[in-house]
């Protein structure tokens, strides 16, 4: 459903900064919005990822804060799931390692090569990102050793 005047995409755009930008849960989130949780979800837009799907060159995106947590990213357009991390590795050794220039998505869905790895904001959101990746593996780690 897409908003049909002013007061319904400042309502979208909110809801989404609030969805994407808290740890508020989602119950917290609709109250505070005075939505119901299935309003709240109607809302909410997949989070961007910054880099290309391998298999179609399409931007992928997180569908929600779970996937986002757990480090799992979805093409839009092929519906390809895979974990970020390894999407990266895969980019990476295509552009010849680590080290190479970084790679970003532009409008029109083809890789593009800058030097400067991107804008500050997408730098933020990949090391938040990576970051969100390690600790759920270490999570994992220590239930899998507990268990």
């Amino acid at each position: 459903m897409e908003p049909t005047h002013a007061d319904d995409a400042a309502l979208q755009e909110q809801a989404n900064e609030l969805y994407w930008g808290s740890d508020a849960s989602v119950n917290q989130l609709a109250e505070s919005l005075d939505l119901s949780k299935g309003a709240l979800y109607n809302l909410v837009r997949p989070l961007p990822v910054g880099l290309p799907c391998p298999r179609c060159g399409t931007e992928m995106e997180y569908p929600n804060r779970t996937a986002r947590h757990k480090g799992f990213i979805t093409c839009p357009s092929c519906e390809l799931e895979e974990e970020e991390e390894e999407v990266r590795l895969e980019w990476r050794a295509a552009a010849g390692g680590p080290d190479r220039d970084a790679l970003v998505v532009d409008p029109g869905d083809h890789l593009e090569m800058t030097p400067d790895g991107g804008s500050a904001a997408s730098r933020a959101l990949i090391g938040t990102a990576l970051l969100g990746a390690a600790a759920g593996v270490a999570v994992a780690l220590w239930v899998r050793r507990r268990a």
